[in-house]
């Protein structure tokens, strides 16, 4: 029997999540944004955190572009001046003009543009916690790096917990955590 496990995440910490595919990283993210009621042990966020889950394929509902960008909150919750600023940050410049175009975004965008869209949302919100999982596996290497960096520079106190595979990941985390498959759980 594997005894139980106790990690802490400070404040603004950015823990990496690695392991082979199997030992549960999607599932301990889904756990941590509240999404995976099952199994044993318990998750505990600062009461009031704000915080948003970035997965492998972005959510891009359907409407405006300016929409996709603010959700889950309101298109008017930004103005186009934010909205605008923050695709210029994220690579995607060339769409500022489209915001209020009703378009079919989820099937018109790349997966990759669909991720860069997604960090966009993330400056935007200015969560308190960030819950990445594999949000960067349709970039090539320095988009992905560009990207994270950027994160960090802009929301040096929000915490980063990521699931991913790149070694080039790690230079953005203060930790490693490794799962690993055993027998018995």
């Amino acid at each position: 029997m594997v005894g139980d496990a106790e990690v802490a995440i400070p404040a603004g910490e950015r823990v990496l999540v690695a392991g082979e595919s199997g030992t549960g990283k999607s599932t301990l993210v889904r756990a941590i944004a509240g999404l995976w009621p099952w199994g044993k042990g318990s998750i505990k966020v600062e009461s009031g955190a704000k915080m948003l889950l970035m997965p492998q394929r972005a959510y891009v509902p359907a409407g405006r572009l300016r929409r996709a960008a603010t959700y889950p909150e309101p298109a008017e919750s930004k103005s186009v001046d934010e909205v605008g600023k923050e695709l210029k940050q994220v690579g995607l410049g060339h769409l500022v003009d489209r915001l209020d175009e009703e378009a079919p975004w989820d099937q018109t965008l790349s997966g990759g543009e669909k991720q860069r869209l997604a960090f966009a949302r993330i400056l935007l919100h200015r969560p308190d916690i960030i819950v990445l999982d594999e949000a960067t596996s349709a970039l090539e290497p320095d988009s992905q790096d560009k990207l994270m960096e950027l994160l960090t520079k802009e929301l040096n106190a929000t915490t980063i917990v990521s699931v991913g595979h790149r070694p080039e990941l790690e230079a953005f985390h203060n930790r490693k955590i490794t799962l690993e498959r055993r027998r018995g759980g």
